[in-house]
């Protein structure tokens, strides 16, 4: 078990605390916001839904920040959500500002900690915060896609999802990418059963803006599935997980998303074992990423001399 920091106490930082404390891979949780007394209500929440569970996690709900101390895992969600109609990208600036603060504020009292990261953009505020804390830090990355992309095929398929597996990968969100070589549905390839493709592909990158759009934000699935992150690195699983870890590209550390084990220690990533096809697509993620990051990093730049 772990003593895990939840910084951020909105809809889905709670559902990741949640499920992670119900999971029992959590022992200690600090729950830390600026909005005064939301994470002590919250605190108060868990607290009710424990006593009738028997979970013996201890949780403290706090607005201060000095209380995230010696944590081994700090799961960063505080942020802008992202809105009907809005791109994850469009919250880069406003989310990077928080990103930066925080890298100053929480490695010194959180030494050795492995930091994932929720807020979106999910990549690029990975990339952000590792650059300024120099911290290892992980990204949530396209595993909530993975599991979209599972449960959508089982679905047409009208089948268990357990029988299929596979990888989505690249950057979260629009940019990200079925590896097909990855999929496999009873154990066989996928070509060998009727699955339109580019169907699949569709459902994953339009299906958060639908939820976002009727219920307001996707948070029981994104929030389930890193919780499963949690666990897989506090109980050292070593699971197999499509998340972003840091890659040098052009001198510089980016996040994107490849099938990683996933344990006490991350890694390694199985891109080697992907198709040439595969890797090209991951390779032309990285190349996209690059880019669209190093310009918003100058807009950030001229957001904080404004």
């Amino acid at each position: 078990m772990a003593k895990v920091g939840f910084i951020g106490a909105g809809k889905i930082g709670q559902t990741i605390a949640y499920s992670a404390l119900v999971s029992g891979a959590v022992d200690e949780a600090i729950i830390y916001d600026i909005i005064p007394e939301l994470p002590d209500k919250f605190e108060h929440e868990l607290r009710h839904a424990f006593a009738t569970k028997g979970i013996k996690a201890e949780v403290l709900g706090t607005n201060s920040l000095d209380d995230v101390s010696g944590m081994d895992i700090v799961v960063i969600s505080a942020g802008k959500p992202r809105k009907p109609g809005m791109s994850r990208r469009d919250l880069f600036v406003d989310n990077a500002k928080i990103m930066i603060d925080l890298a100053q504020k929480l490695p010194p009292k959180n030494p050795g900690a492995i930091y994932l990261m929720v807020a979106n953009p999910v990549d690029m505020m990975a990339s952000v915060f590792m650059k300024y804390s120099k911290q290892f830090t992980i990204s949530a990355g396209d595993q909530v896609e993975t599991m979209r992309m599972r449960s959508f095929i089982a679905k047409k398929l009208k089948i268990p999802v357990t029988a299929v597996d596979g990888f989505v990968g690249g950057e979260h969100g629009e940019d990200a990418v079925v590896l097909w070589s990855t999929v496999k549905i009873k154990g066989k390839p996928a070509d060998e059963f009727s699955i339109n493709k580019d169907e699949v592909s569709d459902y994953v990158k339009k299906i958060p803006g639908e939820i976002i759009r009727v219920i307001g934000g996707t948070t029981w699935g994104p929030g389930t599935i890193i919780a499963d992150i949690i666990k897989s690195i506090a109980f050292s699983e070593n699971r197999v997980m499509s998340i972003a870890t840091p890659k040098e590209y052009e001198k510089e550390i980016i996040h994107v998303s490849a099938p990683t084990v996933v344990g006490s220690s991350i890694g390694p990533s199985l891109e080697p074992l992907l198709d040439e096809k595969d890797r090209w697509h991951l390779n032309s993620a990285m190349k996209d990423f690059y880019e669209v990051y190093k310009e918003n990093l100058k807009q950030l730049e001229q957001a904080t001399k404004a």
